[in-house]
């Protein structure tokens, strides 16, 4: 499979969200579903998921995030996840979309998030996989073992070689060999351009503080929300639980044999989720233990997601 392929009969077309030209993919029809991709991504992140969430009867979205991928930069941003959240809701109005489903991962799970906190209105249900914002960043670099992945990752800012950009890559993947050639060659392109890496360098350099997804503020979230996490992702389990406790209509799924990105290593699976948790009612029900994915090894069948139930939960998420 190539990007051609899974992205066979979509549209690419620019908007103009709030004098930002940004670049966007396309496909179906239906109840709309916009997914945001995470730091220094760009829409391709989601290639292996935008036909099986159309497909459903659906209008799947991606975009580029402010500055990002192929999208306009903005003069004199800081690129804080307040101005990446005021863009996305640029872009829902330039889609002319009264409400959407959104998804995001990792910053544009944060994004997402902020979105869903500013709009309640116009966020019909909410998908994590993988959400920054739950931790400080000094919280997060604490940890060694992300710290050295910062810092491997990071080189990809300052020399965009395919072999920096891979590294990045493998950075994400339960499977580091597993980054697929046509994606490390697009990214590889992307920040080619020093305009793209100095954008890249200044996410990663902003203060990002005021907008936490603070217990606090995730208990004002009533939207219904369902957490992706990889069983191999790198925030710690009580900080997930801690914020998905905090939450009125939470659930979670540990996908296994993934990372950060489960969306692209266990695409069948995530699309299967994504696609019963989008067509359920929306009365919550209790839910009293986070859910799991139980044998990596019955990864290959999409039509047997876990079972999902909303409500309060205890979680585990990045």
């Amino acid at each position: 499979m190539t990007l051609w392929t899974d992205l066979l009969g979509a549209e690419i077309s620019y908007v103009d969200a709030g004098g930002v030209p940004t670049r966007t993919v396309s496909l179906g029809s239906g109840p709309a579903v916009l997914l945001l991709h995470g730091r220094g991504g760009h829409l391709e992140t989601f290639a292996r998921n935008l036909t099986a969430v159309a497909a459903a009867g659906r209008r799947a979205i991606a975009c580029d995030l402010l500055g990002h991928g192929l999208t306009g930069r903005a003069s004199g941003s800081g690129y804080t996840i307040r101005e990446l959240a005021d863009h996305v809701q640029t872009v829902l109005d330039a889609l002319d979309l009264a409400e959407a489903d959104l998804v995001g991962q990792s910053l544009g799970g944060w994004a997402a998030a902020l979105t869903a906190l500013d709009a309640p209105r116009r966020v019909r249900r909410l998908v994590l996989i993988e959400p920054a914002g739950l931790q400080s960043e000094a919280e997060r670099l604490a940890d060694s073992t992300v710290r050295a992945a910062y810092r491997r990752g990071g080189r990809a800012y300052e020399e965009p070689t395919a072999e920096a950009v891979r590294t990045r890559l493998a950075g994400l993947l339960a499977d580091p060999g597993s980054a697929d050639d046509e994606l490390v060659e697009v990214r590889t392109r992307l920040y080619a351009p020093s305009e793209a890496r100095d954008v890249h360098r200044r996410v990663r350099a902003a203060d990002n503080t005021p907008w936490l997804l603070t217990p606090d503020r995730l208990a004002e979230l009533s939207v219904p929300t369902l957490f992706l996490r990889g069983e191999r992702g790198h925030t710690p389990p009580d900080v997930v639980e801690a914020a998905a406790r905090a939450m009125p209509d939470a659930t979670v799924v540990t996908v296994p044999g993934a990372k950060q990105w489960p969306q692209f290593e266990r695409p069948r699976q995530v699309n299967a989720l994504l696609n019963r948790f989008l067509e359920e009612p929306q009365e919550p029900q209790e839910l009293t233990e986070p859910q799991e994915l139980t044998e990596p090894q019955e990864l290959t069948e999409p039509e047997e997601p876990a079972e999902l139930e909303e409500g309060k939960t205890d979680v585990v998420l990045d």
